[in-house]
């Protein structure tokens, strides 16, 4: 009997999701830049469906780590690299382009923090902590609970192998019964701790789990069930987008269930002999700097465009085309100059921890 082959390290497939999971948040960034300083419109509401990248972000997360994890699970001497690891990949870039915003916010501050009554404590932007506001770049309210996610899931590598699965389901339950009974806690910590988007992260976890199995069933449809079920949300949304964002069940129906077929059914293609184009596989690549970068080029070049609005589509076409194919060299230039050779340092580092022992 022929031993099935060894599972992939790495997933193309999984690189092209990050990079379309941060197409989906930039269109809806551009939604909301094109409404505030264009003229005609030429992208509905239902371009704010767009905001459901996020969710497939968080469960592409929960999957990643599992499956990059499932050799040194039950292994307390990996713990301190999965975190050294983890903190690295967050925090540099973010500190770079938090650091640039600061800059702009201290000389004109409602180009960064207009949309919100008040100022955020900086030192709690830097580090991520939870707090009432915003960060400063808001768009690290995800990371925090990306970091949340990596504190715990650390924690959980110390468990033997076979209490992992337990260990999520737990985990999951008391999520579940804390965002039930404290459904909207002041303190941001603990808001943080009962909030439903865990959840997502931990769907992509099992999902890990279940693909290490070997339990891949019809990718192909899972896909398009995935896929058509975010299409479906997108449409069935439209006005109530917005809303529909400020829930907290709502948006794991609409997105986080669809995000983790599609994360299922991609590992399933992926095994089965599929392969992402080198173009779509590199743009998953720059995922993270386009997350981080593409509102400030968007916010830039939305108020260098605006004198120029004028009635008809035709501007608002080219301040889309040209927002979106700034940001995505802006994320490659990030990546190649600054992200890529911070972790290339990160992995030497953690190859010489692991050989000091």
């Amino acid at each position: 009997m022929t031993p099935p082959a060894p599972l992939l390290a790495s997933l193309t497939t999984i690189q092209t999701l990050r990079g379309v999971a941060a197409l989906m948040v930039a269109i809806a960034h551009l939604h909301s830049v094109e409404s505030r300083f264009g003229g005609t419109p030429l992208l509905g509401s239902w371009a704010l469906a767009g905001f459901g990248g996020v969710d497939l972000f968080f469960v592409i997360s929960g999957f990643v780590m599992v499956w990059v994890t499932r050799a040194d699970q039950g292994k307390a001497a990996s713990l301190p690299s999965f975190w050294f690891a983890r903190l690295a990949r967050i925090y540099p870039l973010w500190w770079l382009v938090l650091s640039a915003l600061v800059a702009v916010w201290m000389v004109k501050p409602d180009w960064v923090y207009a949309s919100h009554e008040s100022s955020p404590e900086l030192w709690k932007s830097y580090l991520l902590v939870p707090d009432k506001e915003l960060p400063l770049h808001a768009v690290g309210w995800t990371l925090i609970h990306e970091l949340w996610f990596y504190l715990v899931f650390g924690f959980m590598l110390l468990l033997p192998v076979r209490w992992f699965p337990a260990a999520l389901a737990i985990w999951a339950i008391v999520t579940v019964a804390a965002a039930s009974v404290l459904p909207t806690p002041e303190n941001p910590f603990v808001a943080l701790i009962r909030h439903p988007l865990t959840l997502e992260f931990i769907l992509g976890a099992v999902v890990g789990l279940v693909a290490q199995r070997r339990i891949l069933p019809s990718p192909r449809l899972l896909v398009q069930v995935g896929a058509f079920w975010m299409l479906i949300s997108a449409l069935a949304l439209r006005e109530n987008a917005p809303a529909m964002f400020g829930q907290e069940w709502p948006r794991l129906f609409y997105f986080g269930i669809p995000a983790t077929l599609l994360v299922w059914g991609c590992v399933g293609l992926e095994h089965a002999g599929y392969e992402s184009a080198r173009w779509s596989k590199s743009l998953g690549d720059w995922s993270y700097a386009l997350y981080l970068i593409h509102v400030p080029v968007f916010a830039a070049l939305g108020r260098l465009a605006a004198p120029f609005s004028s009635p008809g589509p035709l501007d608002n076409l080219i301040l889309l085309v040209a927002a979106l194919a700034a940001a995505i060299i802006a994320a490659w230039i990030l990546h190649i100059g600054f992200d890529r050779p911070i972790q290339r340092l990160v992995a030497r580092a953690r190859g010489k921890r692991a050989v000091g022992g």
